[in-house]
């Protein structure tokens, strides 16, 4: 594994594994809701195979496997332990279908061996689902290809979803302003310019695009105005623990005057992204598609 994967898995445990037991609920819950709509946008086949990548604490899993009943089997992968044992604490709905909770690198299912033997006894799986995690993802073209080569020949099916190119409060504070303070994430999606982005993959992939969408946003929508940047800044620090738990660090690692660097910054690029109404919105949605393998 190169230096630079290296890097990527690294980011995400530290991303992930303080935020595990508490994942569930976090941000108001919108995780729970999306996974329950990955489930319904792409149903899996009574008595299918699915595969469930960067399945965290198994919210798209499980319904997954309530969905396959009791002759499916879903496998669930992730790299972050934390995340996964929460998953394995939670019970299956009667009649369920087997599921294997796997600790491994998403990018190289070849090493996996409950992957492996899902695709020989099978000869591949009918879905495949990445959910909220596919631009945590080093070469997500590279990725794709690979995953596409385990769906069942002319009859598998991806579904993944990326953020869209909005920029958001989210985004502003992963991004820019990490940027500016000198603690980039290795990982981010300014590659992504539209919903044809994704879908370009998924074409690159030997995918055929069975639908592709923009999702409503999972976190309610709201205008900030142009001297709304600290009403902001205090409204997201007061009511998110990932907000709360990132100007924290900060001062623990530099004090209050690391704080005040963050404040100002953050002013600063608020005053950059601001739009031509001198307006700024906030929310999450999402571009999802689905493809299917061809023969």
């Amino acid at each position: 594994m190169s230096a630079r994967a290296n890097e990527f898995i690294a980011e995400t445990l530290a991303q992930y594994t303080p935020r595990a037991a508490n994942y569930d609920l976090s941000n108001g819950g919108w995780h729970v809701e999306l996974s329950r709509d990955f489930v319904k946008w792409l149903p899996p086949p009574k008595a299918g195979a699915v595969l469930d990548l960067a399945c965290g604490t198994g919210l798209v899993t499980i319904p997954q496997a309530e969905a396959v009943g009791s002759s499916g089997v879903v496998v669930g992968v992730d790299i972050t332990e934390a995340m996964l044992n929460e998953a394995k604490r939670k019970p299956l709905p009667e009649g369920s279908g087997e599921v294997k909770w796997v600790l491994g690198d998403i990018t190289d299912l070849s090493s996996l061996e409950e992957v492996q033997k899902v695709l020989k006894e099978r000869g591949g799986f009918d879905v495949i689902s990445c959910c909220s995690a596919f631009v945590l993802l080093e070469d997500p073209a590279k990725v794709i290809k690979h995953w596409a080569t385990f769906l069942k020949p002319g009859a598998g099916k991806l579904i993944v979803d990326v953020p869209t190119e909005d920029r958001s409060l989210q985004y502003l504070l992963n991004y820019p302003l990490r940027r500016a303070l000198g603690k980039s994430m290795v990982y981010d999606f300014d590659w992504i310019e539209g919903i044809s982005t994704l879908q370009k993959l998924f074409e690159d992939a030997g995918l055929e695009i069975e639908k592709s969408f923009r999702t409503r946003s999972y976190v309610p929508e709201k205008w900030y105005g142009a001297d709304q940047a600290m009403d902001a800044l205090e409204e997201k620090t007061s009511q998110s623990g990932l907000w709360k738990a990132i100007f924290d660090g900060m001062e623990v690692d530099g004090g209050a005057e690391a704080v005040d660097k963050a404040r100002r910054e953050w002013v600063r690029i608020w005053k950059d992204h601001l739009d031509h109404d001198g307006k700024l919105w906030d929310g999450h949605a999402l571009y999802v598609s689905i493809g299917r393998r061809r023969e």
